[in-house]
């Protein structure tokens, strides 16, 4: 079988998962609009725990290096990561604005690879809805760009909810033609 024909087989017997998903995502960033104060202190608490299991997960596997260099690069690197961690917990208010700025550049960056991928996927189901993903993301990105930092009191929040919304929106998109190649096999 060829890739694209993997690919759509996938997608026939998927849809429902990516239907399902699509829906969740829609659901989720709803509510991260409705309140994006919330939604935005909410990742950033949640960032910072992430930040945390990982720097014990880097200490503890630093030790499985014999050699020197790497266990203190490796312990190095844990270190690193509780202080963000941490400094994300602590100070909550103040990491929304660090992590605005790196969803801001976030939001640019997947903004261009999703017109990039829709450009390559011309032509395939859902590679239309996957550009205006991309499309909007990137002026989103660069919209709050331009208001930082008074933005990050909200737009961390409302960044997330409105691109779950249109991934959501994709994935619904992309299963519904999955589920009419699965009428059509």
């Amino acid at each position: 079988m060829e890739p694209e024909s993997d690919q759509k087989s996938v997608l026939s017997v998927n849809w429902g998962l990516y239907m399902g998903a699509g829906i969740l995502l829609m659901l989720l960033g709803a509510v991260a609009i409705l309140i994006p104060a919330i939604a935005s202190w909410g990742v950033t608490i949640f960032i910072g725990w992430i930040l945390l299991f990982g720097a014990v997960f880097l200490f503890g596997t630093a030790f499985s290096f014999r050699d020197a260099g790497r266990l203190v690069a490796r312990l190095l690197w844990a270190v690193v990561t509780l202080i963000a961690g941490l400094y994300l917990l602590i100070d909550p208010g103040q990491g929304t604005k660090t992590l605005t700025l790196v969803l801001v550049i976030y939001f640019i960056v997947m903004g261009v690879f999703r017109l990039l991928v829709a450009a390559r996927e011309r032509g395939e189901a859902g590679a239309g809805w996957l550009a205006v993903n991309g499309a909007l993301s990137l002026i989103l990105g660069l919209f709050i760009l331009l208001d930082f930092p008074s933005s990050a009191d909200w737009a961390i929040g409302l960044l997330v909810g409105i691109d779950f919304i249109f991934t959501g929106w994709v994935l619904i998109m992309i299963s519904m033609a999955g589920k009419q190649g699965a009428g059509e096999a």
